[in-house]
């Protein structure tokens, strides 16, 4: 019998998955922060909620509903085309204080998409959103988190950081909100931890809650990729 916990994933899949996660921490341990992001800075009490493939009609505005309510920024990783259909909710975004990120605009296949089409695509919703926002974007993940090293060049000179995750409990693939609290339940938040969520699925603005007060009943804060960057810069 499959736990909820991996209910998502074929075995196949859930080894392929954690060979990238491995490249992943690898990379993040040898490339400065500025590059590439996969968690926050050793020893730091604060969390980065991350949301992807949005702005969704209904369920973007009821997340911003509960970010609201707890105080709690975060960073929307949002597609271009998406976007462009609903402005209001990009300047909403912006307006309540939380950062937005660069998801590529149309969300394509990364097997079928270029390093020049990546960026392309990448440029564009860069452009998007500043015209929407008057702010510029620097932060970028690209479409399931898979780059190759040509992609993650052509990102670099355009002046992007890559962000990825070490948290994701799949909410996509979740088939109830008791699900996702389910696997929040069983894996508790920790210092410098990169949660992956979604907007363009149901299920996270009712399950955030209870995580988010239990997160701060253990004295962890929240925060954005933006923060850790400027911390390491005033480091370096």
């Amino acid at each position: 019998m499959v736990s909820t916990l991996e209910c998502t994933q074929s075995e196949p899949a859930a080894l392929a998955s954690l060979f990238r996660q491995g490249i992943r921490f690898a990379l993040a341990a040898t490339l400065p922060r500025r590059l590439f992001l996969v968690r926050g800075p050793a020893g730091c009490r604060s969390i980065c909620l991350t949301f992807d493939d949005g702005p969704h009609p209904e369920h973007t505005p009821r997340l911003l509903d509960v970010l609201a309510e707890h105080r709690i920024p975060a960073t929307f990783f949002v597609i271009g085309e998406r976007a462009e259909k609903h402005p209001d909710l990009i300047n909403r975004i912006v307006a309540e204080v939380h950062t937005l990120g660069n998801h590529s605009y149309s969300h394509g296949d990364p097997a079928c998409t270029s390093s020049h089409e990546l960026l392309e695509e990448v440029e564009r919703t860069r452009d998007l959103l500043e015209r929407l926002t008057g702010q510029p974007t620097a932060l970028v993940r690209p479409p399931h988190g898979k780059v190759n090293a040509a992609k993650l060049w052509s990102l670099w000179r355009a002046g992007q950081t890559v962000v990825l995750w070490n948290t994701d409990p799949k909410d996509f693939a979740c088939e109830s909100a008791e699900e996702l609290s389910d696997w929040f339940r069983g894996n508790p938040a920790a210092g410098g931890d990169v949660l992956l969520l979604h907007d363009y699925h149901p299920y996270a603005a009712r399950a955030l809650p209870e995580w988010i007060e239990e997160a701060q009943n253990r004295v962890l804060t929240f925060t954005v990729p933006t923060h850790w960057l400027k911390t390491s810069l005033a480091k370096a």
